[in-house]
């Protein structure tokens, strides 16, 4: 009769975290699709099929219910787009493995309205500070690793790798505005592939190494 008690536990603590994905899962189209003032915290738990308390129980406000969204949302962005680039491959190789992935996210509509959300509420809260901080501390700190090891092998220029990366990462981020306006179409693979190419040979022309 103990060992029931356990397997009890377990259940309960694996339908509590079904019900709160669910609620995220929810929340993020929501939000994506109407922002953050026009969503209510009503319209959220009816979605997720649950009551408002229950909906409180997870979350004690929709500033508390956003940010644990945008922080998923982080952390499912840097699953598909983190490479661990290897720091004694080639180069453009080893771009050419990162790069695709990231402007594919990156330019995708999802991401677009994902943003344009941050961005409505960056004035008021440090929301948007923590939702780029996250993506920074999971992906472009591999990148300025990466660009260090680059540069100790006499590949790269010796320069302050973090400012390459910055570089790098101004380089892929170059037109986010203009789809965050809604004046250019989410891109498609032939863009994504164009894209990479030039953004490689722009940042190889400035930082390598002529004879690398």
């Amino acid at each position: 009769m103990h060992d029931d008690v356990p397997r009890k536990s377990q259940r309960a603590t694996r339908k509590g975290r079904e019900r709160r994905d669910k609620i995220l899962e929810v929340a993020a189209e929501v939000f994506r699709e109407h922002g953050f003032e026009a969503t209510s915290m009503s319209q959220i738990a009816a979605l997720a099929g649950g009551s408002k308390g229950t909906l409180y129980n997870y979350f004690p406000s929709k500033e508390d219910l956003l940010l644990a969204t945008l922080v998923k949302g982080a952390q499912e962005f840097a699953e598909q787009v983190l490479i661990e680039l290897d720091g004694e491959g080639d180069l453009r190789t080893e771009l050419r493995r990162f790069l695709p992935p990231m402007l594919r996210k990156l330019y995708s509509k999802e991401t677009a309205q994902l943003l344009r959300v941050v961005v409505s509420v960056g004035g008021n809260s440090d929301i948007g500070r923590r939702f780029f901080n996250m993506l920074d501390d999971q992906i472009w700190d591999n990148v300025t690793r990466f660009l260090a090891r680059q540069s100790e092998r006499g590949v790269l220029r010796k320069l302050d790798p973090k400012l390459m990366c910055d570089h790098l990462h101004c380089l892929c981020d170059g037109e986010v505005i203009i789809l965050l306006m809604g004046a250019m179409d989410p891109w498609d693979e032939a863009r994504v592939q164009s894209e990479t190419d030039h953004i490689i040979d722009m940042f190889m022309r400035v930082y390598l190494i002529d004879n690398a």
